[in-house]
């Protein structure tokens, strides 16, 4: 399990060092003996000592790099280069690739990491690099889970030809791996400008925009998402940045992907869908109020989120669509009779999950395609929601609102892609959403779209 702690070496512990050397040289040993074999994958994989994921990943420039830890801190993935990529032009698309994913994984225990766009669509604009959906199984992974930490590789070659060029690059490459024990030193990062997309005159026309179709009747809800694009001094160390965002977000899926020279990062509450064989999660995360200064306000402030009836009927709105679209593909559905509540480090949201078992013939592009895009991101009718986005929000989402998360045969958990930045160098443009319902005032959306964001602009400047 990723504990967050920095990683020990030779300078502290001998035997700890030389046991990273061992690992790696029993990795090598066996890839020197693998043999081609046309289209099936190869992996191994070793025990290693503990090493901070975020700080080996910004150790190494070996794109693509990805990273993936989920909610409940039982598995983090960091991955250097790619084995195997995979794309989709559109939502079409998608369960071919998962398909393949499946086939190319078979019985073996890896994870593409990946996700898909808020909008089934390629990146347009500042996502012009991300397709439609974009999934990495990593030459080089770093594991940790329940059963501790492990370096694994992986192979995967059409043609003797490309076999051997690719055995040689993960020999080099694994031959070039530190484990160091300090951060890499880095200079201070500073917000030298922010551009703010929608000031609060167009925030409220937008969200007068959305009341009107509300009460005409063709919407119960919609989402209102705006980016700030900050520039920064120096460009962004974007893993130990991640860091001192997940030190924030401890209750958080924690994610990057690297495209061609860019990132897409953050740390998001809410989890799309979790399925382990037959069995499947989701959830319905939606109303949001600050946290408190005090436990006493904090107190306050969760009671308001539980009563206040704007926000509980954001929230049932949410609960109802989630419902409806998992019953038919299971047996079961389970869940709480009362909503809980989610807390992070600067606000709460109301929380309600779902649990059931999947209907034989059921995977994961069935649920891809029932939940994704939610109320919580989207609106609802889904369908007049998206179409309102798309016509009226003057930048483009891309991944934004879209999922991210890790596919297998056996295990798939989807985060909502939430809470996140897209980075490229010194540039770095900031995401955050408002859930707009009858009731809606855009004073108190405008001050819930700025507390989405301060946690990612302290984790900015270190």
């Amino acid at each position: 399990m990723d504990s967050g702690r920095p990683p020990v070496t030779s300078r502290d512990t001998p035997a700890q060092g030389t046991a990273h050397d061992r690992a790696v040289a029993d990795l090598l040993g066996r890839i020197k003996n693998w043999q081609f074999r046309d289209g099936t994958l190869l992996r191994a994989s070793v025990p290693l000592p503990p090493v901070d994921p975020l700080l080996w990943l910004q150790a190494h420039e070996q794109p693509p790099r990805c990273y993936w830890r989920n909610r409940d801190h039982t598995l983090t993935l960091a991955g250097l280069g790619s084995a195997c990529t995979l794309e989709a032009r559109s939502e079409a698309h998608y369960a071919a690739v998962l398909h393949r994913i499946n086939t190319l994984i078979g019985d073996e225990d890896a994870f593409f990491v990946g996700g898909v766009s808020f909008d089934g669509r390629p990146g347009r604009e500042a996502w012009a690099r991300f397709p439609a959906a974009l999934f990495v199984l990593p030459a080089i992974e770093l594991r940790q889970d329940e059963a501790g930490c492990r370096l694994a590789v992986n192979l995967l070659a059409e043609s003797q030809q490309a076999f051997m060029r690719e055995k040689t690059r993960l020999i080099t490459a694994l031959c070039q791996l530190r484990f160091d024990a300090d951060p890499p030193r880095e200079p201070p990062v500073r917000i030298s400008r922010r551009e703010d997309h929608m000031d609060f005159p167009a925030c409220a026309e937008h969200i007068g925009t959305i009341l009107e179709h509300i009460t005409g009747g063709s919407l119960r809800k919609a989402v209102l998402a705006r980016r700030v694009q900050l520039h920064l001094d120096t460009p962004l160390p974007v893993f130990t940045t991640l860091r001192r965002l997940r030190a924030g977000s401890t209750d958080s899926f924690c994610f990057a992907l690297e495209r061609d020279g860019q990132f897409y990062m953050g740390c998001s509450p809410e989890r799309l869908f979790s399925r382990i064989d037959r069995h499947v999660c989701t959830e319905s995360l939606a109303g949001t109020v600050r946290r408190g200064e005090t436990p006493e306000e904090d107190r306050r402030l969760e009671r308001l989120l539980l009563d206040d009836p704007k926000l509980v009927h954001e929230h049932e709105l949410v609960s109802r669509y989630v419902h409806d679209q998992i019953a038919p593909w299971v047996t079961r559905a389970e869940t709480p009779e009362h909503a809980g509540v989610v807390k992070l480090d600067r606000i709460q949201h109301r929380y309600l999950p779902l649990c059931g078992t999947l209907r034989p013939g059921v995977m994961d592009e069935q649920l891809l395609r029932t939940l994704h895009p939610t109320p919580a991101v989207c609106g609802f009718p889904r369908r007049e929601a998206r179409e309102l986005i798309l016509e009226r929000e003057p930048v483009p989402r891309g991944w934004y609102s879209g999922t991210v998360g890790v596919v297998s045969p056996r295990h798939s958990e989807f985060a909502v892609a939430i809470r996140s930045a897209l980075v490229e160098g010194n540039r770095m443009m900031l995401y955050s959403g408002v859930g707009i319902v009858d009731g809606s005032r855009p004073e108190a959306e405008w001050n819930e779209l700025e507390a989405k964001l301060e946690t990612l602009l302290c984790a900015v400047e270190n």
